[in-house]
């Protein structure tokens, strides 16, 4: 245990006045544990260790699992090309893109919502509104139709319309809506019945409003995102039933183990000099041979990061319901 540096993180999220909770496990014993903020500042519900936050972009790996799920029934394979399984009809995109390209971030196919042209400081806007974006074809108008950015399998490219794509797909090939696929399919078996997608007007009692910064009267994130999940982020989680969610991967309870080695391989390389790379859903780091995933979501009101080493058998999670909440700390928190 690093005493001083749990000390710098506590006095990190102190200064910040960190909105959330940060939790870290090893050999499934508590070693660190910081709850402050509101689920609700309006009603001044406290957060806890059982609330429910939006994860954003880690919801990605709810949809990876739910294409391993149906790759482990023989429906299609990881290299089967996705034109086939559900054409979207947009000449722009390369046909050769294969299910692996779109869980490695590798398609080169241009994004609804590329981060790279992202301004943060102009409100994202599309021409469908948010409260009509509820199941993943709802988003089909809204795809980019420009060109491909690269070759498909040629370089990773982070990619949000990809795992839509990856939704579509599950839909179409298992006849279930994608919400209904993740909550009944992967986790309910998982006994995980709080966390999972819902629609906004749903939440279940005990779910963090996100806010947009720190100040009392800051706006909540309502109004900014859509309304359900797509596949690409929109699931809440709380911190129990993640972690049961990271042992059931690692259990081969809900993919193959073939499955499970195959996402945790190393398919594309973020960042050899600090040693970040993305499998099947999943961002890696490396250190010595030992590879630890970990999620990361970030969006109007949420910013998230989780990890779990099978080899050391360590889990962390830093959740907050504040746009930076999460990145104000991560420099300490992510070496901890």
């Amino acid at each position: 245990m690093n005493s001083q540096k749990y000390e710098q993180l506590t006095k990190m999220a102190n200064e910040k006045k960190f909105s959330g909770l940060i939790q870290i496990e090893e050999n499934n014993t508590l070693v660190y544990q910081y709850i402050q903020g509101f689920e609700n500042r309006e009603k001044h519900i406290p957060i806890t260790k059982n609330t429910l936050f939006a994860i954003a972009s880690g919801t990605k790996f709810l949809t990876a699992l739910a294409i391993g799920k149906l790759i482990d029934e023989k429906k299609f394979t990881l290299d089967s090309k996705v034109k086939d399984l559900y054409d979207l009809k947009i000449e722009s995109i390369d046909p050769k893109i294969t299910i692996r390209h779109l869980l490695s971030n590798t398609s080169g196919m241009a994004d609804y919502l590329d981060e790279d042209l992202l301004d943060d400081s102009v409100p994202i806007h599309f021409d469908v509104p948010f409260k009509d974006l509820i199941n993943p074809k709802d988003f089909i108008p809204i795809f980019s139709k420009r060109e491909q950015k690269s070759t498909p399998g040629e370089i990773f490219n982070y990619n949000n319309q990809g795992f839509v794509y990856l939704a579509i797909i599950i839909e179409e090939i298992s006849k279930i809506a994608y919400k209904d696929y993740i909550n009944q399919n992967i986790l309910k078996p998982l006994g995980i019945f709080r966390s999972g997608i819902y629609h906004l007007d749903d939440y279940p009692q005990g779910t963090a409003l996100g806010y947009l910064n720190n100040k009392e009267d800051s706006p909540t994130n309502i109004g900014l995102l859509p309304y359900q999940s797509g596949g690409d982020g929109g699931a809440i989680f709380s911190f129990d039933e993640l972690r049961t969610l990271w042992k059931s991967f690692f259990d081969y309870k809900i993919i193959s183990k073939e499955l499970v080695n195959e996402f945790i391989k190393i398919h594309a390389a973020i960042d050899e000099k600090t040693n970040n790379f993305y499998g099947l859903g999943l961002w890696l780091k490396k250190k010595d041979d030992e590879i630890t995933p970990y999620l990361l979501g970030g969006d109007p009101g949420i910013s998230f990061s989780s990890s779990y080493s099978p080899f050391t058998q360590k889990y962390t999670c830093a959740v907050s319901n504040t746009s930076h909440g999460v990145w104000d700390i991560f420099g300490i928190y992510k070496d901890v």
